[in-house]
């Protein structure tokens, strides 16, 4: 009974020291980011990524078509006006693609 209890008291304190040390947010893709994009023609994807359990930020990752990848700082107001762009342009697609009756 004795080895049960220190048992369930090991992995109480592990799991507490674990979210101390901040291990629950700190997976973020993006270490470091751009404030600059590169020209529009090169890019191939965009890929936002909200807020979330693994990561305290969103993140903004810029696929380029030479195999390439990026990540942009969402603060920018010229990054926060291009997914504004990419939000509406995603809502006209998804009201032109409906069947009309």
């Amino acid at each position: 009974m004795q080895a049960r209890t220190l048992l369930l008291f090991s992995v109480l304190l592990s799991v507490a020291l674990a979210q101390i040390a901040g291990f629950g947010g700190a997976r973020c893709l993006c270490r470091r980011v751009r404030d600059k994009t590169g020209p529009p023609k090169n890019i191939l994807d965009i890929q936002i990524y909200p807020p979330s359990n693994t990561c305290d930020s969103m993140e903004v990752v810029v696929s380029l078509k030479n195999g390439l990848q990026y990540c942009l700082d969402p603060r920018l107001q010229k990054v926060q006006d291009m997914i504004t762009n990419l939000k509406s342009m995603k809502a006209q697609l998804r009201g032109t693609s409906t069947p009309e009756p």
